[in-house]
């Protein structure tokens, strides 16, 4: 199997696996389907933009008549699909039940799934339950690790491509464990198993943690699977934290229950539908009224349609946004749909430091920090991790001055830049001795010379309601300035209880309750010998007096 990687966003990887002729991007889905009975037939998936499907093996193996069918056609003739194949091997229903009956012997299950030319068949691990006690939990992961040695062993097609599944439910020590046990093993893919309950029950932080456990653990040429993703406003966040693939029933269980996907509302009931907000070709042609007084069969088979038609469009999406930089911008649109989403993309600032390490350095267009959220990300989190380690004073200063930033950046700013017009013809100080420095949101302080480099010339921001926001907005910057006052004669921050917006209107500052904050700060830390000044004339005199 050949990984080719074209771009990254976050964690999302934009690329190509290439197996046995054939090939499908990532981030990608592989939509569930009944090897029998599914009522969207698998060769009309392509027509979504499907390139690679999911059935189940061990239903095909159970079943004598069909079992000696799919062996003698090979799984791709059976149902009819020139795409790549993949097939679970019958662990999924013992999740799912919980099932301590199931018997199902590895050797047996994992040689049919070659003998019907899978493209990826899964080894038949044992899933670990959340509510399973650590002692269970880690007797699972054991012996799916013993079972995928066996497999290594005693595999016979080279042009089967095995997915190796990784468990440890709430316990990050077997998490590790999994994923390093193996990715020491041959497998071309590594898939995240157990969570498919707590999707149903909305637990995505628990997915993403234990996907970014997973992920700092993997090794980096392999894709990272997801068993069981299949609500659409979740696929950005997990793809941002390094989901390569995903597969999923829900676009078909949920149409069974009348339920329909949407992105900015969460999954509706037909019955709360006037109108369809979507333009699928099932949404154009039908209105919730009509698939109403269908007949049960085509009310399902129409609202799936619709299911696939929204996951697949999300996926154009989210390459898109990889393509373009904006993959967290997607992402914190969409967790806007259900405050559990934004409680799993709140865990990202944990991850930050393994996740800076994978974030651009460039991208074509500026940033936009329009939530909360946007000010955990991992590009703030590097921008402070670099001012701290490795930025240096320019020579020659003796003088800090602290400028607020305003609605727009630097010498864009009318009011900036009347004050840097005064400070550049006063005759008392010499411009070479003032270090100008802006206090920014989200950033904290940025330097002047910086301010054209990105990401710091480059965003616009929502001022912070956030408590925490601020907290660490003002902790980054207490930081800079007690690195660095101590090598200034004076330091002086402007505050002014006005200045001139982009449009020349007249705004007051001081109504923004950060800057109130930074004023308290600095009053009430004796460390810091700052003055406050209201306006540029006065910090003038202020530097030059007793020079």
């Amino acid at each position: 199997m050949k990984f080719e990687i074209f771009d990254i966003d976050a964690l999302g990887r934009l690329g190509v696996i290439e197996v046995n002729n054939k090939s499908m991007v990532t981030p990608n889905l592989l939509p569930v389907i009944h090897p029998v009975s599914n009522l969207i037939p698998a060769a009309d998936l392509k027509k979504f933009g499907a390139e690679c499907i999911f059935t189940n093996a061990f239903i095909l193996n159970q079943n004598i008549d069909l079992k000696e069918e799919v062996v003698k056609r090979g799984i791709h003739k059976f149902l009819n699909f020139n795409g790549l194949v993949a097939t679970d091997s019958g662990a999924f229903q013992y999740y799912m039940y919980n099932n301590k009956q199931f018997n199902l012997d590895a050797e047996t299950i994992e040689t049919f799934q070659e003998e019907i030319g899978s493209d990826f068949p899964v080894i038949l691990d044992i899933p670990v339950q959340l509510d399973d006690d650590y002692e269970t939990a880690k007797s699972k992961v054991l012996m799916t690790i013993n079972r995928a040695k066996d497999n290594v062993k005693r595999r016979k097609r080279a042009d089967s491509h095995w997915f190796g599944p990784i468990h440890g439910g709430f316990y990050e020590d077997l998490l590790e464990k999994s994923i390093i046990e193996m990715g020491n093993l041959n497998f071309s893919i590594y898939a995240l198993g157990g969570l498919v309950k707590s999707f149903l029950d909305y637990r995505f932080d628990i997915a993403i943690k234990n996907l970014l456990i997973v992920k700092k653990r993997s090794p980096p040429n392999k894709p990272i699977h997801m068993f069981g993703l299949g609500l659409p406003q979740f696929f950005s966040l997990a793809v941002g934290c390094g989901c390569d693939l995903m597969d999923s029933a829900a676009y078909i269980l949920f149409a069974k229950e009348d339920r329909y996907f949407t992105l900015s509302t969460g999954t509706k009931h037909l019955n709360e539908l006037e109108e369809f907000p979507c333009h699928c070709p099932i949404c154009l042609n039908y209105t919730p009224s009509e698939l109403k007084k269908s007949s049960k069969e085509i009310r399902t088979e129409l609202i799936a349609r619709h299911n696939l038609y929204l996951s697949f469009s999300e996926l154009r999406k989210i390459r898109q946004s990889i393509r373009e930089g904006n993959l967290w911008e997607l992402i914190e649109q969409r967790v806007r749909n259900h405050p559990n989403l934004v409680k799993a993309l709140q865990m990202i600032k944990e991850f930050n430091p393994f996740i800076e390490k994978y974030e651009k350095l460039y991208k074509i267009h500026g940033r936009l920090y329009s939530s909360t959220e946007s000010f955990n990300r991992p590009l703030i989190y590097r921008y402070w991790k670099r001012i701290s380690d490795n930025y240096r004073m320019p020579e020659g200063v003796k003088y800090l001055l602290i400028l607020p930033e305003l609605d727009v950046k630097g010498k864009n700013s009318p009011s900036i830049n009347q004050w840097m017009d005064f400070i550049n013809r006063n005759k008392k100080i010499h411009r070479g001795s003032i270090h100008i420095v802006f206090f920014s949101i989200p950033y904290g302080i940025i330097p002047l010379e910086l301010t054209e480099s990105f990401p710091m010339g480059q965003f616009e921001s929502i001022l912070p309601s956030e408590t925490i926001s601020c907290r660490n907005i003002l902790s980054n910057t207490e930081l800079f300035l007690k690195n660095y006052i101590g090598k200034y004669k004076k330091c002086a921050i402007l505050v002014p209880e006005s200045y001139i917006n982009q449009y020349g209107e007249i705004e007051e500052l001081l109504q923004n309750n950060l800057f109130k904050e930074l004023e308290e700060m600095i009053k009430s830390n004796l460390d810091l010998n700052i003055s406050i000044f209201n306006n540029i004339e006065q910090i003038i005199e202020f530097f030059d007096k007793d020079c």
